[in-house]
């Protein structure tokens, strides 16, 4: 049996904080002449494991993971809004593409950082290292506010779609809702190393329904055939195009996912960067082939203009029973997300206490069962109460997006920053082009949130807004500490 060693570090201005030498990582662990009496020669600082998690997810669980938390519903309610905004299918499929180059360039970003510094939290860490508390405490805020709302919403579109086909009333949708939602956060607190499993699972079977789709799609004689008159945008080509990126990035949202969990990752040198590759990879495969099945089976105006386009390209293909088996993989699809996500976020408020700059007991990790529980009971609590709440809260998830830019931004300066303060060490993983994806991500920011501004005002100043309440609850904060 491997002997495990604990010691106290001080970080932060936190004291108490335990790291755990687990065999995980190869870089965490000491030689085995130092082990022979069961003791630990300290004798370099990357001898210690900063994370105080246990370390479960392999390079396939990792990436499977990082599928479950992306793919959602937004690849079949997307591609709608794309096309409406481009006008064309070549237009369409190109905002598909750099939507998942600006999501790899934000991936490869988070990865770099999270190699430096395999801890669960992701931006939360990175801004406090970079920018201090205030950068880091405005992120948490928002992310502990919207997080939520946006599990929430897609536990209400998994319950109201499978109301829909056992004849659920809106009260018995909400009880379901709030009964998913309360049993993973429960088997969470309990075990992360299950709830991985269950959302690696997950993975799989999204990307097999998908490609069932898809197929299915190309099995009929084909509507469009891929030639389409381009419709006429209430937008510029460039505005329009703009927001096009951003709707595919509602799709692609969760490229960030194993960063916040990276300090539940196995030998995270060598995991993240490949588990990163291998999961957007097969994201952007899966979408561009969910695209091209649709334009397939629909004319453009029906793409551009159908709100169920899954169920309405099925329904072209096999009848009217075919929108029940679409029905049942959005359900399924959305709840498999809601998991995925309770194993992720709440690790945003755990670092941000972990950091010192939250409630310190959210920060606590259950002895025995080795998870945060207060830091998922905090995410928990709060999706159940905007499930409880009903629909009202359906239109704070437009803010989602936009709300989280500025620090995609951020996190990109971030890594340049760290790269001059602490220049890579041999081996240690580094992002391909460098600087071209921290360039990515920065255009990407700043035509988002120009485009956003543009194009969808109210939600801009609804995150500037929740932006300004964040910084003020920090300053009122900090002087009554």
């Amino acid at each position: 049996m491997t002997p495990r060693c604990t010691l106290r570090l001080v970080r932060a201005g936190q004291t108490g904080i335990v790291a755990r030498m687990t065999p995980a990582d190869p870089a965490a662990n000491p030689p085995r002449a130092a082990l022979a009496s069961g003791t630990v020669v300290s004798s370099a600082p990357a001898a210690t494991d900063p994370s105080r998690l246990p370390r479960h997810l392999g390079i396939w669980n990792a990436a499977l993971v990082l599928v479950t938390f992306t793919i959602g519903v937004g690849i079949l309610q997307s591609p709608g809004v794309v096309a409406a905004n481009t006008g064309s299918i070549t237009l369409s499929l190109l905002a598909w593409v750099v939507g998942a180059v600006v999501a790899l360039c934000g991936s490869l970003v988070m990865a770099e950082l999270a190699v430096r510094t395999p801890r669960s939290g992701g931006t939360v860490v990175f801004l406090n290292q970079t920018f201090g508390p205030r950068a880091a405490f405005l992120f948490g805020w928002t992310s502990i506010f919207l997080n939520p709302v946006s599990a929430a919403a897609i536990t209400l579109v998994s319950t109201r779609n499978l109301g829909a086909i056992l004849g659920f009333g809106t009260g018995a949708q909400t009880v379901l809702g709030l009964l998913w939602v309360g049993a993973i956060m429960l088997l969470n607190m309990r075990t992360s190393r299950t709830v991985g499993w269950l959302a690696g699972g997950a993975g799989v079977f999204k990307i097999g329904a998908l490609i069932t789709v898809v197929a299915l799609c190309f099995s009929g004689e084909g509507a469009s055939e891929f030639a389409a008159t381009p419709l006429a945008m209430e937008h510029s080509l460039l505005v329009g195009f703009g927001l096009a990126v951003v709707a595919t990035m509602f799709a692609y949202e969760g490229w960030d996912g194993l960063a916040l969990v990276a300090g539940e990752v196995k030998a995270p040198r060598r995991t993240l960067p490949r588990a990163t590759l291998l999961g957007m990879g097969l994201i952007l495969a899966v979408y561009l082939a969910v695209n091209l099945g649709f334009f397939h089976a629909l004319s453009f105006a029906e793409v551009a203009s159908t709100p169920a386009l899954a169920a309405t390209a099925m329904g072209r293909v096999l009848g009217d029973q075919a929108a029940k088996i679409v029905t049942v993989f959005v359900a399924a699809s959305a709840a498999s997300t809601v998991l995925s996500s309770l194993l992720c976020n709440p690790k945003i408020a755990f670092a941000l206490a972990e950091e010192g700059h939250f409630f310190r007991p959210v920060a606590w990790v259950h002895p025995r069962w080795k998870t945060p529980v207060v830091a998922i009971g905090l995410y928990g609590t709060m999706t159940l109460l905007y499930i409880g709440s009903g629909a009202g809260f359906d239109w704070l998830t437009r803010y989602l997006i936009l709300g989280f830019t500025p620090f995609y931004g951020l996190a990109a300066i971030a890594a340049v920053i760290q790269r001059r303060r602490a220049p890579l060490t041999p081996g240690q993983f580094a992002m391909p082009l460098y600087p071209l994806p921290v360039v990515g991500m920065l255009l990407y920011v700043v035509g988002g949130l120009a485009s956003g501004f543009i194009g969808d005002p109210v939600a801009a100043m609804g995150g500037v807004g929740i932006l300004a309440a964040g910084l003020l609850v920090f300053e009122i904060r900090r002087k009554l500490a």
